[in-house]
């Protein structure tokens, strides 16, 4: 072999391991992620489950879905839900309306499309799987079982979620008679963890369990505002000791319902105990007008409105008493005019008020039957009725979404007399710094004008 070809050879050799290295580096790239933000910290979804980023907030609402579907989005024809992870794993989030435009990954697990809501969306990274390590429970804010791995690139921490571990799709279903179709989609509702507000040591006002809140919503019509927060955030802490870190979500109805079992006044569905109307009496103003009119919304049955007119009887004895009890409820409304009740729940106070029927059952004599217009009424429509010496609305407001309940008040505002009163449930009360004077006596609460 002559030289020239001996250094040529040398020259090859030298190169090989150069090559090798670089070989190597483009093998390892084997596996890309779309990467993104919730809450200042970063996430990742596999690329090859992205089918592509977009941006916007027109969602159209599906009623009775869970409080992280923001609703469903026409994806050029296809009708996909859109699903807020923030919600869904809850993590703190703004306020948004119909004009926030939303960060979207849309991705497609097994045929299905989705759409996910994040904060930010970054960039994609491209990294060998080797560099994927397992999870660990101090990662991220969310369950571990849905966290495919972490991976670490030029000094970032990704979490890897793994979404199919969190998507479930169920088929879609016929929408109406002339077969026009809607895909529906379920996610799997992760394993329930307190957020870190609830983990440390803070006050009910500072908690910030909008899960709770938008879960309440949903599943029993139950709507968190300022009228019923500060008891909601301390049913929360209350909730949080007696069940373990894996219930402490509302995963169902009957999860909701028992969750706001002490919300309810005392009394709720019977006749008031003795205690309990003593209290009223006490917070009812003195009024000497010939005529006191009562607005009493919600009233159910009649045991509420039956309670309030012997009161009212024994408050005003020599004013002519007109209550206006109204309620949506069609079948209570119109069996409350009939209401009985058994001796056995009859304390002298009632009684003095009642007549025996042939049955042995006791209904309320005429001087009370006279005082009541029951009538079939939806509050959060217009609003007929005379200014009012006397309102009641006992934990009503509450089932009202927050628009209906604002509007409600500002028809108290407007329907109350200078000198009357409004009687809200045991567990709300009026907006502070909004002109209204409280006071309490035993469980009763009212309100007046400043």
């Amino acid at each position: 072999m002559s030289d020239v070809e001996t250094k040529k050879s040398a020259a090859v050799d030298s190169e090989i391991p150069d090559l090798e290295k670089k070989a190597e580096d483009i093998a390892i790239i084997d596996f890309k992620m779309v990467t993104f933000s919730l809450a200042g910290k970063d996430y990742a979804i596999d690329i090859m489950q992205v089918k592509e980023i977009a941006k916007d907030g027109r969602f159209t609402y599906v009623p009775n879905t869970a409080p992280y579907v923001l609703g469903v989005y026409n994806l050029r024809g296809d009708i996909i839900p859109i699903i807020d992870l923030r919600l869904f794993f809850n993590i703190p989030t703004r306020h948004r309306d119909a004009s926030t435009l939303e960060n979207m990954i849309i991705i497609i697990i097994d045929e299905q499309a989705f759409g996910i809501v994040v904060d930010e969306i970054d960039k994609v990274v491209g990294i060998s799987k080797n560099a994927i390590q397992p999870p660990h429970p101090l990662f991220g804010d969310i369950n571990i079982k849905y966290i495919r791995g972490v991976v670490e690139d030029h000094g970032r921490l990704y979490i890897l979620l793994d979404v199919e571990r969190i998507f479930s799709v169920r088929a879609a279903k016929t929408a109406d008679s002339d077969t026009q179709t809607q895909t529906q989609a379920s996610v799997e509702q992760p394993e329930p963890e307190a957020p870190k507000a609830v983990l440390q040591n803070r006050t009910p006002d500072e908690l910030d369990i909008s899960f709770i809140s938008d879960t309440l919503s949903v599943l029993c019509k139950f709507y968190v505002t300022s009228l019923n927060s500060h008891w909601v955030s301390a049913r929360y802490m209350e909730w949080r000791d007696m069940r373990s870190p894996a219930d402490i979500q509302l995963k169902s109805e009957p999860d909701a319902r028992l969750y706001l079992q002490p919300f309810f006044s005392p009394y709720t569905g019977q006749l008031w105990g003795d205690a309990y109307a003593d209290s009223m009496l006490k917070v009812l103003p003195p009024n000497q007008a010939k005529q006191i009119n009562v607005w009493n919304i919600g009233c159910g049955k009649g045991y509420e409105t039956y309670s309030l007119a012997v009161i009212l009887k024994e408050k005003y004895p020599n004013a002519r008493i007109v209550i206006y009890a109204h309620d949506s409820d069609l079948l209570a409304i119109s069996n409350a005019p009939m209401l009985t009740i058994p001796e056995e729940q009859l304390s002298a106070r009632y009684r003095a008020w009642m007549v025996k029927g042939v049955g042995g059952a006791w209904a309320f004599n005429q001087a009370i039957r006279d005082m009541i217009l029951f009538e079939y009424h939806d509050c959060t429509n217009q609003n007929v009725v005379p200014n009012m010496d006397i309102i009641l609305s006992r934990d009503t407001i509450s089932f009202l979404t927050a628009p209906q309940q604002a509007g409600l008040i500002e028809d108290f505002t407007e329907k109350l007399k200078d000198n009357g009163v409004i009687i809200l449930g045991k567990n709300e009360a009026m907006p502070q710094h909004s002109g209204w004077l409280r006071t309490v006596q035993g469980d009763v609460i009212a309100f007046a004008k400043e």
